[in-house]
């Protein structure tokens, strides 16, 4: 169990280096198969793999790697969708429960991942 904590610690730290560090204002995340969301979710596969790669097989961590990047860029794709139809701005309450109900879909990614090396 302590060893699976310190793997969602560390991809815990490669999320927020990755979303928050490396973000860009990219506009197109909207977009299916844009590039700014491209490159967003392959931060998010490196820096998954990076961690993953000394915890699991090589084999694995380029599997959950790839299912981590496929989901975060899933859920920014539809994030970015929601607040475009529903034209939401920072100023409103439903932009930031929008925004923390993405962060929340991010860390059960995470739960996800633990769960399956945990297998």
């Amino acid at each position: 169990m302590g060893e699976l904590l310190i793997i969602f610690v560390w991809l815990m730290l490669k999320h927020t280096i990755a979303d928050y560090l490396l973000q860009r204002p990219w506009n197109d995340k909207g977009i299916y198969g844009s590039r700014g969301g491209i490159i967003h979710a392959a931060h998010h596969v490196v820096g998954a793999f990076i961690v993953l790669m000394f915890y699991v097989s090589f084999p694995l961590a380029v599997l959950l790697s790839v299912l981590d990047g496929i989901c975060h860029y899933h859920i920014d794709y539809a994030k970015n969708n929601i607040k475009r139809i529903f034209d939401l701005k920072s100023t409103q309450t439903l932009y930031w429960g929008l925004h923390g109900l993405d962060q929340y879909l991010h860390v059960l990614t995470y739960v996800l991942i633990i769960w399956l090396i945990g297998v």
